[in-house]
């Protein structure tokens, strides 16, 4: 494999910035597209796009960008993580004195200016590990599934990150990555904020701009994709419970979606119908969050979406929570689960 050996920098007030691009992806075709040219229109700094074995153009895409390529071997389980690691592993081999590597996903387009930003941020604050800015979706207003996802990017800026909050897209000290030892390859979900939870740990802090970051396309386009994200999302919950990631939204699942159900329908099958009232605690938490102050920046249609959301995807992420605990109890070959 052969990179471009130049100086991986660019110039802002006189400021050079020494960084590698790790771009991921799997079938994400013309998206892809876009993120790379993205990248390659901000920075002439060293990229790799790491390929989790598309079906897809995907690889003829990067390739005719110029970008250099590593299709991950069939040889170990594919999953992001596994992407991430091997793409920084190239990266830091070549260019042993990088000092930062922005993590970005093949279906965003990076914004002209985060690299520059990101980049001061963590040169001017020595204990952060990781910093993030902010999504938006593109086509938001396309259909609610798109509206939805606009919002779940929304983070609130703080110098204190909760690790479970955040996604994989953003810049993280070469320093703190290594010493960590990188991202869990035995997850094919929930590996990010296990790994920031262990940076936590080791007392480096995760910081959220308020600056924007990119452009995402999830592509989502119908009901079976939006249950089947919902499902990941709860496996995800599960797969991550070892490292104590995502502890409380694992029980919260595991009580609306699973136990107060059944308690309901079992004690109505049981005893008396009328049990079937306690399903209507969803409809009452929904409006609980609702007028409460959670992303208050939107309309108010907008926040019944998102508190009807939280509460519908309680149902996929607990299929999701019993497909993580099948798989365990059958030893089947954990496979990545994708929605589109």
């Amino acid at each position: 494999m052969t990179l471009n050996t130049a100086s991986a920098s660019i110039s802002s007030d006189g400021v050079a910035l020494d960084f590698g691009i790790v771009v991921i992806g799997r079938n994400e075709g013309e998206r892809l597209r876009d993120s790379l040219s993205s990248v390659q229109a901000t920075t002439d700094a060293p990229i790799i796009y790491v390929d989790s074995r598309s079906k897809d153009n995907s690889v003829e895409i990067a390739r005719s960008l110029g970008i250099e390529t590593l299709v991950l071997s069939e040889d170990k389980a594919i999953n992001a993580s596994r992407a991430r690691n091997e793409g920084a592993r190239v990266l830091m081999g070549l260019f042993p004195n990088l000092q930062f590597l922005q993590f970005l996903d093949g279906d965003t387009a990076l914004n002209e200016d985060w690299i520059v930003t990101a980049y001061k941020h963590l040169e001017d604050n020595a204990e952060v590990a990781y910093v993030c800015g902010q999504l938006r979706e593109k086509n938001r207003d396309e259909n609610i599934y798109r509206r939805l996802c606009d919002m779940e990017w929304r983070w609130e800026a703080t110098e204190n990150a909760d690790p479970c909050s955040l996604g994989g897209i953003g810049m993280m000290r070469v320093s703190a990555l290594t010493e960590s030892g990188g991202y869990d390859e035995t997850l094919i979900a929930g590996a990010d904020p296990e790994l920031y939870g262990r940076l936590v740990q080791s007392g480096w802090v995760l910081h959220v701009l308020d600056s924007a970051m990119g452009i995402h396309d999830s592509g989502m386009l119908s009901f079976r994709q939006w249950w089947v994200r919902a499902m990941k999302s709860g496996f995800s919950f599960a797969n991550g419970q070892a490292s104590g990631a995502w502890g409380r939204e694992l029980r919260s699942v595991v009580i609306w979606g699973g136990i107060l159900p059944l308690i309901a329908i079992m004690a109505a099958i049981g005893m008396n119908v009328w049990f079937l009232g306690l399903l209507l605690l969803f409809p009452l938490n929904t409006f609980r969050i609702w007028v409460s102050p959670v992303k208050n920046e939107f309309s108010q249609y907008d926040r019944f979406l998102y508190a009807a959301a939280c509460m519908g995807m309680k149902i996929p992420q607990s299929v999701g929570i019993s497909k993580f605990y099948w798989r365990s109890y059958t030893k089947q070959t954990t496979s990545v689960i994708q929605y589109k």
